[in-house]
């Protein structure tokens, strides 16, 4: 059987990749951003998952991130970087990691450190195992930056119900440790300085199960999960409601949404049916 390398270069600088018996771990180290990936990032973890699936020796991809932040979704300022090492333009759409750590046969373990939005709270809907520290905090910001979260959409619901879905999606709300334990976001709350040992103990006892029966059970329980809506994710990118939160997120205001008038002229001939004739002329007249 071949040995294979101890460290993983996974063609990000914010990624660390190790090898350790049967366990892929990948490590997000860019404290500097709250450990927000690049393009570079995300795909380095899609190279990561695939690794773990190519390889007979590797059961585990656990993904986790250093100090008091998981990952605080994709960095905004990252799109136009020079240095970027993977081909971002051409797979735009595959451009994310998510689906594929729910497709692969091999378990994926989200070990939350801390901090956990966007794009990091994505990765632990998709993961097969979460399992967090008690400095643990979540939030969907995703619509305050004028994104359709398809990937959220997808299977937050499924996970914690309609509702409970709705306020954290609209209402914008942080979510602690305990309470996404509660509410089932994540598997276990763990002590911050224990998370590595509860991590490495829980695939403990998974390694008592058959590798063979888990891709099976992943495989069929994958199916009851509704499809992820990734061209309307895509196609909510660049719109002017988009470019207008990115602007403001930047810029530290609040965003100024732009109002369509698409359909100004179908919703004129209903407008008589609930506006005030006086009100309707004026309106008419006004414009």
């Amino acid at each position: 059987m071949t040995d294979l390398p101890a460290a993983v270069d996974l063609a990000a600088e914010e990624l660390s990749g190790t090898i350790d018996g049967d366990t892929l771990t990948v490590t997000i180290d860019r404290p500097e951003k709250r450990n927000a990936l690049t393009a570079d990032g995300y795909h380095g973890i899609k190279r990561a998952a695939m690794i773990v699936a190519d390889e007979p020796q590797l059961n585990f991809l656990v993904i986790t991130g250093t100090g008091d932040v998981f990952c605080a979704g994709g960095d905004m300022n990252s799109v136009g970087n020079p240095d970027r090492r993977w081909d971002a333009f051409t797979e735009a759409y595959d451009a994310t990691p998510f689906e594929t750590l729910g497709k692969i046969p091999k378990l994926v373990v989200c070990a939350v450190n801390g901090l956990a939005l966007g794009g990091g709270l994505v990765m632990t809907l998709y993961a097969d195992l979460v399992i967090a520290s008690d400095r643990t905090r979540m939030r969907v910001p995703d619509l305050t930056r004028g994104v359709y979260e398809a990937f959220i959409a997808a299977r937050i619901p499924q996970r914690i119900g309609t509702l409970r879905a709705n306020h954290l999606i609209y209402g914008n709300d942080w979510i602690e440790a305990a309470e996404a334990e509660r509410l089932g976001l994540v598997g276990k709350v763990v002590d911050h300085g224990s998370l590595a040992a509860e991590t490495a103990a829980l695939l403990d006892r998974v390694r008592g199960t058959g590798p063979t029966a888990r891709a099976a059970m992943k495989r069929e329980m994958a199916r009851a999960l509704p499809p992820v809506d990734v061209s309307g994710y895509w196609a909510s990118m660049g719109t002017a409601e988009q470019i207008e939160a990115f602007t403001a997120f930047l810029q530290k205001r609040p965003p100024s949404w732009p109002v369509t008038t698409d359909r100004e002229a179908f919703v004129s001939t209903r407008r008589p049916a609930w506006v005030p004739a006086d009100r309707s002329c004026e309106g008419t007249e006004s414009s």
